[in-house]
């Protein structure tokens, strides 16, 4: 879930035409979770440049890179003011906090709040000053220091479990996240597959919405690793292909 920042930053865009904008998540491509490589980003900052359009540079979840270093955001490698840089706290805190932060000039961020106040007037205040103690007070830091030594494991352990039961980890972030995208088996309807393991309280988000106009079943689903424990992963990935090899009975 994004925050409202991100969603007014996209409204910003809709009165110019598709050439204009360029919206990306450089450290986790959605829905793969594929980083995007530096010699990628400075090659779009020069397109931006030389076609004159503007990147929204949405970089959710960068926090969670336990792999490796989280990549210099294109923010801070834009030398021409073309990237608007937005940013969220649900994923780190929670859905709930409808929190955000966005960097970019002035006169954009003072229109972002006149529409703003148009969707929405403003999260709680109690909120805004609960959030920025906990930032101040170095609570945050330190919150996610503990994820990523909590989830440095995770995405090891589920990979394996994929592959054993005859899946494929087909994207993921270099520097860590929260999902793995996986790909099953040519014919597998990954929409059945979900319904089915659901059933065995299992839950993976089918691939088929990302895609525009799929030509048969889409075999690609998402699966979270951030809020299952450890001990479990390898079960519940067990169940999952009990389900895919059991003909998918709902």
């Amino acid at each position: 879930m994004r925050s409202s920042i991100c969603r007014t930053a996209r409204l910003l865009m809709t009165s110019l035409s598709p050439n204009d904008a360029v919206f990306v998540t450089p450290s986790h491509q959605v829905p793969t979770g594929v980083t995007m490589p530096m010699e990628r980003r400075r090659q779009l900052l020069a397109t931006a440049q030389e076609r004159d359009f503007l990147i929204v540079e949405d970089d959710y979840d960068f926090e969670m890179s336990f792999l490796h270093a989280p990549s210099p955001s294109l923010k801070s490698l834009d030398q021409t003011g073309r990237v608007i840089y937005v940013g969220s706290f649900s994923k780190a805190l929670f859905p709930g906090l409808r929190i955000g932060h966005l960097v970019a000039p002035a006169p954009f961020i003072a229109e972002a709040r006149r529409l703003r106040l148009l969707i929405l007037r403003h999260p709680p205040g109690h909120m805004q000053r609960t959030t920025a103690y906990f930032l101040a007070l170095g609570h945050y830091d330190q919150l996610v220091r503990d994820m990523r030594i909590a989830f440095a494991e995770r995405p090891t352990i589920a990979a394996r479990a994929i592959e054993r039961v005859g899946l494929e980890v087909s994207g993921a972030a270099t520097i860590g996240g929260t999902n793995l995208w996986v790909r099953g088996p040519d014919g597998l309807d990954a929409l059945r597959l979900a319904n089915a393991a659901r059933k065995s309280g299992v839950l993976i988000e089918p691939g088929t919405p990302f895609y525009d106009l799929p030509k048969g079943p889409v075999p690609f689903f998402r699966l979270a690793y951030s809020s299952i424990i450890t001990e479990r992963i390898e079960k519940d990935i067990s169940l999952l292909a009990d389900r895919l090899h059991g003909g998918l009975q709902e």
